[in-house]
């Protein structure tokens, strides 16, 4: 069966939302940014002001904070990540592969947490629609005989149906950037 016109705009931009998150995830630090990058990002974090403000942040959210208390290289919280690499003969592709240290870590954990914040919210969005539809269901098939409930039920749906128009958009939020190649 083909495609129609708007299933291949779709899998077009969700192609290129993977291809972007794959490069969030796997920011890798070129001999250039390691030669100019002096002294280790862990020494930089403990002394910077702001880090207070990531670990509170995390704190509020329920994660635990990273501890950027040496220049070791990122690894995966579980190992599957380089497990799979390994398994696949492709151990040179992985996010890891390049070491980094503390900086690669760092930076990791930035794509990291976009795609997981834009993932959660996709799910949460997902949840919001299906609970809100059933509200409306629910309220296109009740009794809506007598005035006064006939009104309400307006007056609830037109709520909702805001409610659903709100979650048809997109939201962006603004990063300062965190990842140079030295190319424009």
């Amino acid at each position: 069966m083909a495609l129609s016109n708007a299933e291949k705009v779709r899998s077009y931009r969700e192609r290129l939302k993977a291809k972007k998150k794959s490069k969030l995830r796997l920011q890798e630090a070129t001999a250039e940014t390691k030669t100019i990058m002096r002294t280790p990002f862990w020494q930089r974090y403990q002394n910077d002001g702001n880090a207070s403000s990531v670990e509170m942040a995390l704190d509020i959210a329920g994660i635990k904070a990273p501890k950027f208390l040496d220049d070791g290289d990122p690894k995966s919280a579980s190992g599957e990540i380089e497990r799979g690499f390994l398994n696949d003969g492709t151990p040179e592709t992985s996010p890891y592969a390049n070491g980094g240290g503390s900086l690669a870590r760092a930076e990791i954990m930035v794509g990291g947490l976009i795609d997981a914040a834009s993932e959660l919210a996709g799910i949460i969005n997902r949840y919001k629609r299906d609970e809100i539809t059933a509200r409306i269901t629910e309220l296109e098939q009740s009794d809506l005989s007598d005035a006064a409930a006939k009104k309400k039920a307006f007056a609830d749906m037109a709520k909702l149906k805001k409610m659903l128009d709100q979650l048809d958009k997109q939201v962006r939020w603004s990063f300062p950037q965190w990842k140079v190649t030295g190319e424009s």
